[in-house]
């Protein structure tokens, strides 16, 4: 992998964490398709309204003030394959800090807040800061900090209208769809909430109201961002999806699988991030 190759993949890594299968998008949909039409349906008392499976899904949150995890990853991209290591923390509504390790060496730490991005690049010794902008422009797609929180540990976006979805049952999961989703007006909207996300498909388990689906939609861009998760655990009580899968569509289609594994959630943690005084500081393309 080439170092402008390894910078994407550690920020897609970070985005996006993911893993399921090596597939194009439109090969993903039909085997996910085939297995709808195939499962035997789930039987369930009633068919819940779109507000009842909100609300239910919200008391399903996977919730927690400090998080870890470790992971292994595979990341795909014009033919070009790799494999990766790391760990993962989180402070809620705070900070998030990545380490990618390759042949059980570090070569890349970042660290992301509600503003700001930080990327130290322990290959070439060098680094850079940039604003939480950064991620937008370099995968040219709609997130904020939420967002990027909420793709991490499976959670709905918060903040975000939810009377605009359109609610079906397939006889296997809820399907809750939507176009033009904004953030709650009595939050405050930021330049990042001008980049909309035009259409959201949200598809729910009917017996946990966990996440096994969702897909993120800018039509006039023509990007699509596509997670599936799955393999739940028990954490502390709760469900996280120890499996999951994001297939960024763009230029290129990029994928990357990730598998976690040794979760920690509200175990205090520290987020090392100390820059070289003797690396040489670089301007993020």
């Amino acid at each position: 992998m080439n170092k402008p190759q390894l910078l994407k993949f550690c920020f897609l890594i970070t985005i996006m964490v993911v893993t399921f299968s090596c597939k194009s998008t439109k090969q993903i949909i039909t085997q996910q398709k085939e297995i709808t039409q195939t499962a035997p349906p789930v039987v369930i008392d009633k068919v819940f309204s779109t507000d009842s499976i909100f609300e239910k899904m919200n008391k399903m949150q996977f919730r927690f003030n400090w998080f870890s995890a470790k992971f292994s990853a595979d990341y795909e991209v014009d033919n070009d394959n790799t494999s990766f290591s790391g760990q993962v923390r989180i402070k809620k509504d705070s900070l998030i800090w990545v380490s990618i390790t390759k042949f059980s060496i570090e070569v890349a730490r970042i660290l992301i807040t509600e503003d700001s991005v930080q990327f130290i690049n322990w290959m070439d010794n060098n680094y850079f800061i940039s604003d939480f902008n950064y991620i937008n422009r370099f995968i040219n797609n709609a997130v904020d900090f939420d967002m990027l929180q909420a793709f991490f540990v499976g959670n709905d976006f918060k903040y975000y209208e939810n009377d605009k979805f359109k609610t079906s049952f397939d006889g296997n999961q809820y399907h809750l769809s939507t176009v033009n989703r904004h953030k709650l007006k009595k939050y405050v909207r930021t330049e990042n909430d001008k980049l909309k996300i035009l259409v959201q498909s949200i598809f729910v388990d009917p017996l946990t109201f966990k996440i096994n689906q969702l897909t993120v939609k800018e039509i006039k861009a023509n990007n699509k961002l596509f997670a599936t998760y799955s393999n739940y655990e028990k954490i502390n009580g709760q469900l996280f999806p120890t499996i999951l899968n994001v297939l960024l569509s763009a230029e290129k289609d990029i994928k990357i699988n990730v598998e976690f594994s040794r979760l920690t959630v509200d175990e205090v943690l520290n987020f090392p991030f100390r820059i070289p005084g003797s690396y040489q500081r670089i301007t993020p393309k």
